[in-house]
C-alpha cells in the first residue's frame, strides 16, 4: 500500500533535540534519524538512538548513510582515502555492534574497525530493535539492506526504473531469507487537470537558473566514478535537472493517482516519500484530490511498525 508522509527524517545527529521535541509533542509520527557511521562511533550512536526511542515510546527508526558527503567530511579529516572500497564492510561491522548493544547486557567486540570491552548501553529499544533504513542503488547496497535493514530506500530516474529497483531489493532480501519493505521518492506537480500541472512545470522550466543547477551537478559528480558521472550528465540534460531528487509526477488527480497505484501495485513499493514544490498547498491538494481516489481503489496509508 502507500504511506502518506508520516515519517520525519533528520539530516544529521545534531537534530537530536528537534526529534526529541517532536517525539514528545506529536505522538503520531514515526521519527527517522539519519546517521553517517563514518562520523559517529557505534556505542555513542546506540545510546543516543535508544534514548530517543525511549522518549518517543518506541517510534524511532534510523537511516544509515553509508557514503555521505565526501567533500564535507574530508575537510575535517573524517573520510579515509580508501573508504569507498571498504564502506559497506565498515558499515556492516558498525551496525552489528549497534544491534548487539541494543540487545545484550554487555558487549565485548574485537573487530577490524571497532573494539569494545564489556561495554554496556542503556536503555535498550522498546521493542528490542528498531526500523533500519538504507538508501542505495547498487547491488552491494541491496545486499547490505537484505542482511541488515528492515527497509530499503531508492531513487531512480523513471517510473520503470523505480519499479525494477523495488523488485530487485525484495528479490535479494528473499534470497537472504528476510522480508524488506521498499520506499521511493516522488516529486508531485499537481493541478486540477493535466493541463494545469503542465503549465506549472513550464513555469518552473522557464524560471530555472541553469548555471546554478549545473554547478550543483558538477559538484555532485566530481568525486564519482565514470558511470555515476554519466548518470549525472544524463539527468542534467533532461527536465529532471529542475528537481534535486525524486521522479516528477506531473498531472491532475487521476493521472497522479494512476502513477502512484502503478508504483504500489506493479512495483510492490511499500512507501512513498512525497516532495511538493509548495509543501502546504501540495499536501492539502493531495489530501483533497488524490487520496480519495486512492482509497476508492483500495489503496490507503498503512502504519509502519
Amino acid at each position: 500500500a502507500v504511506t502518506g508522509g508520516s515519517d520525519v527524517c533528520s539530516s544529521d545527529l545534531e537534530a537530536t533535540t528537534l526529534i526529541a521535541a517532536l517525539a514528545n509533542t506529536v505522538p503520531t509520527l514515526r521519527l527517522i534519524a539519519s546517521v553517517a557511521p563514518i562520523l559517529v562511533h557505534p556505542a555513542v550512536f546506540a545510546k543516543m538512538a535508544a534514548t530517543l526511542d525511549d522518549i518517543s515510546g518506541g517510534r524511532v527508526g534510523i537511516n544509515i548513510v553509508s557514503a555521505g558527503n565526501k567533500g564535507e567530511y574530508t575537510q575535517m579529516g573524517l573520510y579515509p582515502d580508501n573508504f569507498e572500497d571498504i564502506r559497506y564492510e565498515y558499515t556492516e561491522e558498525w551496525i552489528s555492534v549497534v544491534k548487539r548493544l541494543w540487545s545484550e547486557e554487555s558487549v565485548t567486540h574485537k573487530g577490524k574497525y571497532f573494539e569494545l570491552d564489556d561495554c554496556m548501553s542503556w536503555p535498550h529499544p522498546a521493542r528490542g530493535n528498531m526500523p533500519i533504513v538504507c538508501a542505495t542503488t547498487s547491488e552491494r547496497g541491496y545486499k547490505f539492506v537484505a542482511d541488515h535493514c528492515t527497509d530499503g530506500f531508492f531513487g531512480g530516474s523513471t517510473l520503470e526504473i523505480q519499479k525494477q529497483m523495488s523488485h530487485r531489493i525484495k528479490q535479494v532480501a528473499s534470497e537472504s531469507g528476510r522480508p524488506v519493505r521498499t520506499h521511493t521518492l516522488v516529486l508531485l506537480i499537481q493541478g486540477d487537470s493535466d493541463q494545469d500541472a503542465q503549465k506549472m512545470l513550464d513555469h518552473y522550466r522557464e524560471g530555472a537558473d541553469t548555471q546554478a543547477i549545473e554547478n550543483i551537478y558538477r559538484l555532485r559528480a566530481a568525486d564519482k566514478g565514470d558511470l555515476r558521472k554519466e548518470n549525472y550528465r544524463n539527468r542534467f540534460e533532461t527536465d529532471l535537472r529542475l528537481f534535486y531528487g525524486g521522479v516528477p509526477f506531473v498531472g491532475g488527480p487521476e493521472r497522479v493517482a494512476d502513477r502512484i497505484e502503478e508504483l504500489a501495485v506493479d512495483g510492490d513499493v511499500d512507501g512513498i516519500m512525497f516532495i511538493f514544490p509548495d509543501f502546504i498547498e501540495g499536501v492539502k491538494r493531495f489530501g483533497d484530490q488524490v487520496m480519495p481516489l486512492l482509497r476508492a481503489r483500495g489503496l490507503k496509508p498503512q502504519k509502519i511498525h
